[in-house]
């Protein structure tokens, strides 16, 4: 069973893309690591006919406020049917904490597989991942998960069903974590990482500057 996984994020594999850190960890729970391939700087028509030679065809991806990549768009469009029972899943990490804002897109995705042709593994959700370059740290957790989660799809040639339930929550934010969120904005706490960023690319004097108006 041949499978590849594809980094559709447009940051390639930098060390500052957070697709490429938790697809290097699903492939690290293989024991016979899945190729690797990304679409940043491809040429995109002749890599999608070599799709054709994949039995699975799995695509790690963000979210950009509901809506894939361009990139990740424009290759879709150009990929060739499914043959001989060819299945496709995808993987979406978004900076929200509550994975429904990923609900478009799983949609989508459940409806592009059944129009081509491929069997559908399946989408796995995982919010809150916008730190995770900037502090990997703290999500040991998580791409220990994305680890096992590798591991189980090697062995089965599907998603875990406890792993995607576990990486998907919360859903939707508790009134707890609404009432901690709104906490946590308001003393700032939540700004240090974009405010790191900022100052990395000379922009933090500029935050407030409102140039549409």
């Amino acid at each position: 069973m041949s499978t590849v996984l594809i980094n559709a994020s447009p940051k390639g594999s930098g060390t500052n893309c957070n697709s490429e850190i938790l697809a290097q960890a699903f492939r690290g729970g293989m024991r016979c690591p899945c190729d690797l391939r990304h679409l940043a700087g491809s040429n995109l028509e002749s890599f999608a006919q070599e799709m054709r030679s994949y039995d699975n065809i799995l695509f790690m991806l963000p979210l950009y406020i509901h809506a894939m990549p361009g990139l990740m768009m424009r290759f879709l469009s150009i990929m060739p049917k499914a043959c001989d029972g060819q299945s496709i899943g995808f993987i979406v990490q978004a900076g929200f904490i509550e994975t429904e804002q990923q609900k478009f897109v799983v949609r989508y995705f459940e409806a592009y597989a059944r129009r081509m042709g491929y069997q559908y593994l399946g989408t796995v959700t995982k919010g809150e991942a916008a730190g995770i370059y900037m502090f990997p740290k703290m999500f040991r957790k998580v791409l220990a998960a994305f680890s096992e989660l590798g591991r189980a799809f090697e062995e089965t040639g599907a998603f875990d069903r406890e792993l995607v339930a576990k990486l998907g929550a919360p859903y939707c934010l508790s009134k707890g974590q609404l009432l901690l969120l709104r906490a946590v904005t308001r003393i700032g706490l939540n700004d240090i990482g974009w405010h790191r960023m900022q100052k990395q690319n000379g922009a933090y004097e500029r935050r407030l500057d409102r140039p549409y108006l």
